[in-house]
Order: structure tokens, then sequence, then C-alpha cells
């Protein structure tokens, strides 16, 4: 492992996902400060739709982003591509539309406005989503920085121009937001095209190597969905029972404490591609990653207390729902290592079948939960905790699995970090803010003090890799 390729490419991905950190902070901030609390819920629903249109591909991209991670671009059958990209262009056109007659069945204006513009979005998103993987897999990680980087802009000097022109409707974010997808695309296309710009061969094995890529990417993808499921029926159950204003009210609460997974993000897409060069080792990598991921997030929940303090002046309409930031700021550090740690190393093991029954066991556990709460009891504190619940029982099972294959046993340290989070939810929840930062400042140097030299150590062991 080139730990100087490494390093570049994490510095790119840490650039732009400043860059897109900023953009989702000012989104944050300042929309919900302008528009009205209804429009921010259909704007909030609209963002709900297309979280989830990218399984449309029916795992064709997860395919490819499965058999081909690790392979040099210039490798890459040219021809074979072509036909891939030309195939799924057609099926996602093809849905698209089937998705677009369906906003006619819709009586509220607003919401087939939505679905219109999900069926767009989805052609744009699922389309940029396989020059992304085309990107990521051939280590091109700089030129994923930029497609990034060239719709966050795009999409944010929109929405601020709208803004100052006194435009208050969520409409216009939407319309930005896919004048910004669509910029990334046509970059994207510009990255690959000696795969998109070239005579179509459709033969036999453009569809063998169809049908594998699907094969192979369908339990990815369902993973994937049944990953993003795991809060969105929680989410959904919170939009059917208590309305559009309370699902824009929470649904900012949950975009607030997710933004420290920016970084998450980026540190998976670098080390998947660099795992699969790997054969040897995995042991240390994944022991070492851990122990520095782990205080990171650890650190990121300091982060709670100054939000805690200034949101709820800047946007008091929203106050009643920011109180829940106590419960979901920890499920950063559940979603966090579930992604960098055990979703990466899962699927560099190819332990796709067990990452896919991980997930769909967790979103059970959360429609039960959901279900029980919303038929019985209706009460959204108990929503918000179960989301913590099931990414916590995620997280630990998936870990216990890949410490399994790997002959890891840190079962202490385990207990440690869920003592910790549920220390920093009960003291943030029931205390003051001034007494709870000082118990968690308390802890954080307690376990700087006994982990300091594990710490070092991993800093030296990445530091030192060729």
């Amino acid at each position: 492992m080139n730990m100087k390729q490494v390093l570049r490419n994490l510095s790119y991905t840490v650039l732009s996902n400043f860059l897109s950190l900023f953009v989702s902070t000012l989104v944050v901030l300042i929309v919900p400060k302008l528009i009205g609390v209804e429009d921010y819920g259909y704007w909030q629903l609209y963002m709900f739709y297309t979280t989830y249109v990218t399984v449309l591909h029916l795992g064709w991209f997860d395919g490819i982003y499965l058999r081909y991670g690790g392979r040099e671009y210039d490798s890459l059958d040219k021809s074979l591509f072509n036909s891939q990209i030309v195939l799924s262009l057609c099926l996602e056109t093809l849905i698209a539309a089937v998705i677009y007659c369906y906003s006619f069945f819709v009586n509220n204006n607003n919401q087939s406005y939505i679905i219109v513009m999900t069926a767009i979005a989805m052609l744009i998103m699922n389309m940029g989503l396989l020059s992304v993987y085309l990107l990521q897999i051939t280590n091109q990680i700089r030129k994923y920085a930029i497609y990034t980087v060239v719709g966050k802009l795009i999409y944010i000097s929109i929405v601020i121009v709208s803004l100052l022109l006194g435009v208050r409707s969520f409409r216009i974010l939407i319309v930005a937001d896919l004048i910004g997808k669509f910029s990334s695309l046509l970059y994207g296309i510009i990255c690959c095209q000696d795969l998109v710009f070239r005579k179509l061969e459709l033969t036999k094995n453009s569809f063998r190597e169809a049908y594998f890529n699907i094969s192979v990417g369908i339990k990815l993808l369902i993973a994937n969905l049944s990953s993003n499921l795991v809060v969105g029926v929680i989410r959904y159950g919170i939009q059917t029972a208590w309305g559009i204003k309370i699902f824009g009210k929470i649904s900012l609460t949950l975009s607030i404490s997710n933004l420290l997974m920016v970084f998450i993000g980026a540190v998976s897409l670098v080390l998947f591609p660099t795992l699969r060069r790997i054969q040897t080792d995995l042991e240390k990598v994944y022991s070492n990653i851990r122990i520095i991921l782990i205080s990171i997030l650890l650190l990121g929940l300091l982060l709670y207390f100054p939000v805690q303090l200034i949101l709820p002046i800047w946007l008091p309409k929203y106050k009643d729902s920011l109180v829940y930031m106590a419960i979901l700021f920890p499920m950063c550090l559940f979603d966090g290592k579930f992604e960098i740690l055990i979703n990466t190393f899962m699927k560099s093991l190819r332990l796709e079948k067990t990452l896919l029954l991980l997930n769909i066991f967790s979103v059970v556990i959360s429609c039960i939960i959901t279900v029980v709460n919303i038929i019985f009891f209706k009460n959204l504190s108990a929503m918000m905790f179960s989301i913590v619940f099931v990414l916590a029982v995620r997280s630990t099972i998936g870990e216990l699995i890949v410490w399994k294959v790997l002959k890891i046993h840190e079962y202490k340290q385990l207990f440690l970090e869920i003592g910790i989070v549920i220390v920093f939810i009960l003291s943030t929840w029931y205390l003051s803010l001034l007494i709870a930062l000082f118990i968690y400042l308390l802890i954080l140097i307690i376990y700087t003090y006994f982990h300091f030299q594990k710490i070092k150590g991993a800093l030296l062991y990445f530091c030192g890799i060729e």
C-alpha cells in the first residue's frame, strides 16, 4: 500500500468534503431560517425521496464497483463499459418515465411536483453514480473530488442568489439541486469520455456482462438500501404520524447531527480501492484505523455543545426539535464506525451476503419499533431513541462478525465505547449544558490518557507504511 498515494487521495476528498460540509452547513442554518416550516418540510421530503432512488439501477453499478474495484482505468475494456453505460441509460430512462406517470395519480400539487422532480433526479443521480464509481474503483480520487465540488458550488450559488432575490419557495431549492447534480454529471461524462463517446457494440457479451454486474451487485444494493431504511423507516413513520412540519423539524435535527458523516464518507471511498489492492495485514490495518476513527468521533461529539447553545437562538421555530440532538449526535459514532470499518471491510472481504442480512435484520427491528410506537405510544422521544438504538445494535453485531473473520478480540473496548455514548446521552438529556460538558470533557481526558500509546502507535504505523 502506497501511503503517499493514500494520503494524497484522502487530502483531495477531505478538501472536497470540506466544501460539502460548508454547503450543507449553509443550507442547514440559513434555509430553514428564511423559508417557512411547511416549505422546509416539502424540501426535506424531496431530499428523503432522492435518498432512495439511487437503488433503481438494480445493483448494476454496485456490481461494477465490486468486480472492478482496484483496477487501473486504462486496463478497462472500453467497448464493454460503453455498452453498460448505454444499456443502463435505457433502463434508467424507462424507470424515470414510470415515476413521472405516477405523479398524475397524486392529488397534492406539491407532492406531485416533488415526484416529478424526483424522477428527473433519479436519472441524473444514477448516471452520475456510474461515473463516480468508475472514478473511485480506478483510484481517480482527484477527479472524484472535482466532481463533488462542481455540483456543490453551482447548487449553493443558485440557492444564495435566489434567497437574496427574495425567493422563499422549496421549489427553487429543488431546481438548484438538480442543476448542481446535472453539472457534476457533465463533468463525470468528460472524465470518462473515451468510455461514453464511442461506437456502440452490443453483443451477447454486453448483456452477459450486465447480468453478471446485476447478480453480483444486487446483494450490495439491497444491503445499502436496507442501511438507509434503518433510519428511513423511522423518518417515514414520523412523517405519517406527525405530519410534514414535524417531519421537517426532525429532518433538520438529523441533518445537523449527520454533518460529521461528511468526512466519514471521504475516508470510506478512499479506503475501499486501497484495501482491494492489499491481501495481508488486514487485522493490523483494521485495528489501527479503528483506534484513530473512534478517537476522532469521540472528539467530534464535542461539537454538540456549541451547536446546542447557538442553534435554538438562531432557529427559534425549530427549538422544540433541536433538543433531540442530545440523542441523535452519538449516532455518528455508530454510523461512522459502520460505514468506515464494517461496511468497507465486509465489501473488501466479499461478505456482501452477510452485510445484506445484517442490514435487513436492522430494518426489521426498525420497522417493529416504529409500528409499535405509532400504534400504542405515539411518543416522538422514543422514536429518536430508537434511531440510536438500532444503529448501535447494527454496528455492534457487524463489528463482531468482522472481528471473527480477522481474529480480533477487543470486547472491553467495545463495551467502553457504548458506555461513553450512554453517559453522553444521559448527561446531555437530563443535566444542564455546562455540567454535561464538564462530564464529557473529563471522560475524554481519561480516555485519551489510557489510549494515548495506542493512538500514537496507530499514527506511526500509517506514517511508516510504504
